[in-house]
């Protein structure tokens, strides 16, 4: 790991890590100063062990990630951390996760459903700068779709809706960033390992990483196949052909949550294609240039923990609620976020594991010439 990228992580944790401590403090002593910090949804933490062990929870994990910052950068670069510390590093970062407050997977959704629009767009006037034969037709099809949208499916009224309910959860989503970006900045360090020898639970993981890939990826089909089938007569997952017909914009809603996860399932599949390691061709300014370790394991990294997290809250409040034990099977099997989450985590590390792998064969290869 760079020293940029080390330092880069620190500064990040560490912020991240001092600002839910004191926040935290503010919400047991002064609650009425951050009122923001006392609205927070309680975590899985909280939950289960309500309030007052909510905040001592999320506080002790704030204090010790602190801690565990410090003694981190105090490390020389070269050296492995010990297996102490190593320890440290993942309990922090496990329990920085489990105490990130609840309900934040719907407005995460929310808002990488409207980054892929913007995303697509972008990615589209670059083919048609590169490769317009390939562009100009697809930028005909995005005009027609963003049509029908606007004129059939009330989507001027749904972009403003959600930029407001996107800002009542700011708070909330700004916190539960920071629990995430904690974390993570905690576990980077210690999937982007550049030792040669690995255990046996790493080479096996290492060994079945295409399989564990391919699985986390289709994840996201059983939600895209419900939604698509609003599209039908015969709509799946919460939609009646009635209520969609009178109501365009939750259609409308669906369609765009779909698409976003449909992107999710084709990002994680480039943690084993080509394209995942080498910026494509055509991409203006990138297209041939590797692809830095770092911008792909950082957000995949976050993704995976408020996968794991979010999931394991769905589940675990589904199972143990009023609801039908039908019902609570196909919510699991339709969001299987709890299953996401973890092969999502395991598919970035065999991927840095590769990386690292490559890149000590290069230099290998240079330092014998």
């Amino acid at each position: 790991m760079s020293i940029g990228i080390r330092v880069l992580l620190l500064a990040i944790g560490g912020v991240s890590a001092a600002v839910i401590a004191v926040l935290t403090l503010l919400r047991l002593l002064a609650p009425d100063f951050a009122p923001e910090a006392a609205m927070l949804l309680p975590s899985l933490v909280g939950r289960v062990g309500g309030p007052a062990v909510d905040a001592a929870v999320t506080l002790t994990a704030a204090l010790g990630a602190l801690a565990v910052f410090v003694i981190s950068a105090a490390v020389p670069r070269s050296e492995r951390l010990p297996a102490g510390i190593r320890f440290a590093v993942v309990l922090a970062a496990a329990l920085l996760a489990l105490v990130t407050p609840g309900g934040v997977i719907a407005a995460a959704g929310y808002t990488f459903a409207l980054l892929v629009v913007v995303g697509i767009v972008v990615l589209i006037v670059l083919l048609v700068l590169r490769r317009p034969w390939i562009g100009l037709p697809l930028a005909l099809v995005m005009a027609v779709l963003i049509g029908i949208a606007v004129t059939s499916l009330k989507a001027t009224e749904l972009v403003p809706a959600i930029f407001g309910a996107l800002e009542e959860i700011l708070p909330r989503m700004l916190m539960a960033l920071a629990h995430l970006a904690g974390a993570v900045a905690l576990l980077i360090p210690v999937i982007i390992d550049s030792r040669r020898t690995r255990g046996r639970f790493a080479r096996g993981v290492q060994r079945h990483r295409v399989a564990i890939t391919v699985l986390a990826a289709m994840c996201a089909l059983p939600y895209v196949i419900a939604r698509a089938s609003w599209l039908t007569p015969w709509p799946l997952f919460g939609g009646s052909a009635n209520m969609l017909s009178t109501q365009p914009e939750v259609l409308l809603t669906g369609l765009l949550l779909a698409l976003g996860m449909l992107v999710g399932g084709v990002l994680t599949l480039g943690l084993v294609l080509p394209w995942g390691e080498r910026f494509p061709r055509w991409l203006v300014g990138l297209g041939g240039r590797p692809v830095p370790l770092a911008l792909v394991v950082v957000p995949a990294s976050i993704v995976s923990v408020l996968f794991t997290v979010g999931g394991v809250e769905m589940a675990f409040f589904s199972v143990g609620g009023t609801v039908e034990a039908a019902s609570v099977v196909l919510l699991l099997a339709v969001l299987p976020f709890w299953l996401w989450g973890p092969l999502l985590g395991l598919a970035t590390w065999a991927y840095a594991m590769k990386r690292m792998a490559s890149d000590l064969d290069v230099r290998a290869r240079l330092s014998i010439r």
